[in-house]
């Protein structure tokens, strides 16, 4: 696989990221040996396959199923996928969430106060009294003697090897618009105006699918994530239906 300089326009704003890919492409044709990368975030995961392409084997980890951040695996020709080592561990604690329940943003603050950079760990879980956390392998050991207490609660975290489900917190409600472009959405899901919501879009608050978007006229379609810098993460889900006067009726989830 050629490190081609052109091909730094095509991801520009990653290209430090275009350098690691094609350095790691190098360190595993040259050993032999699958190497990985750490956790990529959804829009890192897809300018690395764009990169790939069909060019070299790879596989992407998270550690479950439905893993958001993962980290891509860089595969030798000929070596058998069974054997391969997933280099991501899921540590569980559990607490009494009865007393004080912990969100998402308590226990990712508990980890960056650790010191460890993002990369270091991947999806964090809180579900009724559990909580999973899915790090590299490499640094299990510091989490679990070193991430004892967050907010209220001490914990303790373990190795946890049974397989893990995502459990999505949604609340769902109905809205109208009078289109699917991205500035009438994001005015809807915001409850601000048009103009605002371009503004919005145009200072890259925006994210489609993990993506910053700054077209304001962009179409989102069925099943779309829209994140919000600000006012949280939301599903367009589908359109319900049309309503006499042309507008759409959309079925919107809010996640918690």
């Amino acid at each position: 696989m050629k490190n081609n300089p052109s091909i730094y326009e095509h991801f520009r704003g990653n290209e430090q990221l275009v350098k690691r890919i094609f350095d790691l492409v190098d360190r595993m044709q040259r050993s032999y040996q699958v190497v990985h990368t750490p956790f990529l975030t959804p829009a890192q995961q897809e300018a690395c396959t764009r990169i790939l392409g069909n060019q070299v084997s790879y596989k992407l980890c998270g550690g479950y199923k439905q893993a958001e951040n993962q980290c891509l695996l860089l595969l030798p020709e000929y070596i058998d996928e069974k054997t391969i080592s997933i280099p991501v561990q899921c540590l569980r604690a559990t607490y009494m969430s009865k007393f004080h329940a912990l969100k998402h943003r308590d226990v990712l603050g508990a980890m960056m106060n650790l010191g460890l950079k993002r990369e270091q760990f991947g999806d964090v879980l809180v579900h009724e009294d559990n909580i999973y956390i899915f790090v590299m392998e490499d640094i299990a050991s510091y989490v679990i003697a070193n991430l004892t207490k967050i907010g209220r609660h001490t914990v303790q975290f373990v190795e946890w090897e049974e397989d893990v489900e995502k459990v999505e917190d949604i609340d769902y409600y109905e809205a109208i618009v009078s289109s699917f472009r991205l500035d009438v959405i994001v005015a809807t899901l915001c409850r601000i105006s048009r103009s605002k919501a371009q503004q919005f879009i145009q200072g890259k608050l925006v994210k489609v699918n993990h993506l910053i978007l700054e077209d304001c006229d962009v179409v989102c379609n069925n099943n779309s994530i829209i994140s919000i810098r600000g006012y949280g993460r939301f599903l367009f889900v589908e359109t319900k239906k049309t309503t006499k006067s042309g507008r759409y009726v959309i079925e919107i989830g809010k996640y918690k």
